[in-house]
């Protein structure tokens, strides 16, 4: 193909320039993939560290509220008179556990459900005693939910036996207790029980690691006097962005409370927001400002080629042949900038991935100094964006060299 041969030969030709532009092209790219990467990182580190340990969504039983007929049947003009009143006992167990359950798992997004029987107890240990959240449920589906397991500094979550009891790091400093030693936990209607730690667990969200509890099911039923039944269900879902919506269609078709971790951070969620508009931004003005440096350029290669151009036309060569030619050394300066950026971006995010901080508490896991991340959308985007700018870059002085006079630019013109 004339056009493609004359485009490499014209890069080849450009010699240092032809670098530069591609360097300016690489570094918009490996800027963006850079700041898009880590600040995609460290959103997921705060999300994950928020709603690693909790459920996405939780589902509790139902608040009833009296309901007054608005008109009398059979009489539509009668006066209806009436009080009404919240009941002030209300029955907090969910019943028909496994057919909820089974439900629950046929909504989208899913990926973990977990019957619970939670409630406020007091902890004591040798006169201390700090108030907790107790949460019973089977070790197996609750670790599908907050992942006990990955984060236990001692101990041991899936095998934990009904006397026992997994709890958080900060809460075991206050109370001064380790592993074997032995607490008691006591509710508000009077129930009480003795539990061994059998566990203690670091998930770095303070409401986790400082005032709750974990214990088995049975142990919960038992210590909450709930029977059999179970008093919510915890959900996860593959993503945790889409709570909200998920939780809108359980209310829809199930007869329970629904609530989820984005209705309970909205301040959080603003300030996510708000990070993802930053980087959205200094991408789009990295790009934008790469190619004006582009296009400036490459309106000096035409004008140092114009008596090249005339030539060519002279000799036959067509306009939108001449404008084929500068679109295609856009179109190449812009793969391989960005094929190079690219790279040059995803590097620098691995190494440092590999950066690590020291471990939060003693014994626990270090951590990456930097939380980025290898996102391959915006990795994808960053490139796809940068050949779309660096070819629109292009066009203009593609068109002044399409449209150039081969008899003006022969004379000198």
């Amino acid at each position: 193909m004339f056009e493609l041969r004359l485009a490499v030969r014209h890069l080849r030709a450009g010699g240092w320039q032809t670098v530069l532009i591609l360097g300016g092209v690489a570094m918009a790219v490996t800027l963006v993939v850079f700041i898009g990467c880590l600040i995609g990182g460290l959103q997921r580190s705060i999300v994950d560290t928020i709603t690693g340990p909790i459920a996405h969504i939780t589902l509790s039983a139902p608040q009833r509220v009296p309901r007054v007929a608005p008109k009398v049947p059979g009489a539509p003009d009668a006066l209806v008179i009436s009080s009404r009143q919240q009941r002030l006992w209300q029955p907090d167990t969910i019943d028909e556990c496994d057919c909820l359950q089974a439900q629950i798992d046929t909504f989208g997004h899913v990926t973990a459900v977990a019957p619970a029987v939670s409630g406020q107890a007091l902890i004591t240990r040798a006169g201390a005693e700090e108030s907790v959240r107790v949460i019973g449920s089977p070790p197996a589906q609750q670790d599908a939910i907050s992942g006990l397991e990955e984060d236990l500094l001692r101990g041991d979550y899936l095998r934990m036996k009904a006397d026992q009891a997994v709890i958080g790091y900060s809460l075991a400093e206050e109370l001064g207790v380790d592993l074997h030693d032995r607490v008691r936990l006591t509710t508000a209607g009077g129930n009480a029980g003795t539990f061994t730690v059998g566990g203690i667990v670091y998930t770095g969200a303070e409401g986790t690691d400082k005032s709750t509890v974990f214990i088995t099911l049975r142990a919960g039923q038992t210590l909450f006097a709930t029977g059999t039944l179970v008093t919510a269900f915890s959900v996860k879902l593959d993503d945790p962005f889409v709570a909200d919506q998920v939780a809108d269609a359980m209310a829809a078709s199930l007869d329970l409370d629904v609530n989820t971790w984005m209705r309970d951070n909205p301040r959080l969620l603003n300030a996510l927001r708000a990070q993802t508009s930053s980087a959205v931004l200094i991408s789009v003005f990295s790009l934008v400002a790469s190619s004006f440096a582009i296009a400036s350029v490459l309106v000096v290669s035409v004008l140092k080629r114009q008596k090249e151009i005339g030539i060519l036309k002279a000799i036959g060569a067509r306009s939108r042949q001449i404008l084929r030619v500068f679109t295609l050394e856009g179109l190449m300066i812009g793969v391989l900038g960005a094929v190079v950026g690219g790279a040059l971006g995803s590097g620098m995010v691995l190494l440092l991935t590999r950066v690590e901080g020291p471990a939060p508490v003693p014994g626990g896991t270090p951590q990456e100094l930097f939380p980025a991340a290898l996102i391959p959308e915006i990795i994808a985007a960053a490139m796809i964006a940068a050949v779309v700018a660096t070819v629109i870059a292009a066009v203009l002085p593609a068109r002044q060299a399409a449209n150039l006079d081969p008899a003006e630019v022969i004379r000198g013109g």
